[in-house]
């Protein structure tokens, strides 16, 4: 869900070139690009499940994080709360939720109470009403089929740019719901993220859905 969303980034290829483990800043960035493909504030009605909650693993940049996807009304509200250790303080760990509108992203830090504002610079696609022209936009492709947490999928190619990169991703599609997505840039896979478990018709709060009171907005 999981989506790469930077107006700062000015070369894919070094933004991944990282020895050790990579900035926190630059880790959540990569994130966010996995919440494009997943997450959106469109009306339309987006997944044939009303609510969820889907806990996946993101391996990326040579890090294993903990992840979990919160959607109602058919995919009309969701958020994608994720625990990253912050690879500087033994036994710290660094807590967000990511929330999209029309036109940005919003990643809020759940310890700091502060949100960060991004341009979305697409609108991510919506596997219930796939047309030619969609298909032509993001050169997709159907890829088969395969099955992810016990779900039967059907996979589907695509191809996106950001700041002129390149950016392939293989995504495996549960009535409407991504449940693994495989992004690769350059030739490089940078990022996997895989549902590992699935509670249909989930109780969720609406509290994941909004900004935590006292949270202070930042814009990029």
């Amino acid at each position: 869900m999981i989506r790469i969303l930077s107006n700062r980034m000015s070369d894919t290829s070094k933004f991944f070139a990282y020895a050790g483990r990579p900035p926190m800043k630059s880790l959540l960035v990569c994130l966010l690009l996995l919440a494009t493909i997943t997450l959106s504030a469109e009306d339309a009605k987006r997944y044939e499940v009303k609510t969820a909650i889907i806990k996946k693993e993101i391996v990326a940049m040579g890090m294993k994080l903990a992840v979990t996807t919160y959607f109602d009304d058919y995919g009309k509200k969701e958020a994608v709360e994720i625990t990253v250790k912050d690879g500087i303080t033994v036994g710290v760990d660094k807590h967000t939720r990511t929330l999209m509108t029309d036109s940005t992203v919003l990643n809020i830090d759940l310890d700091l109470k502060v949100a960060t504002k991004i341009p979305l610079p697409q609108k991510p696609v919506n596997y219930l009403a796939l047309t030619p022209e969609i298909m032509e936009q993001f050169k997709m492709q159907e890829a088969g089929e395969s099955e992810i947490a016990g779900k039967p999928c059907k996979k589907y190619t695509l191809e996106i740019t950001q700041m002129g990169q390149k950016i392939t991703i293989t995504t495996h599609v549960w009535k409407g719901i991504s449940l693994k997505t495989e992004t690769v840039a350059n030739g490089t896979t940078v990022a996997t993220e895989t549902a590992t478990e699935i509670q249909e018709d989930a109780s969720v709060s609406s509290e994941k859905f909004v900004l935590p009171e006292g949270t202070v907005i930042k814009s990029l």
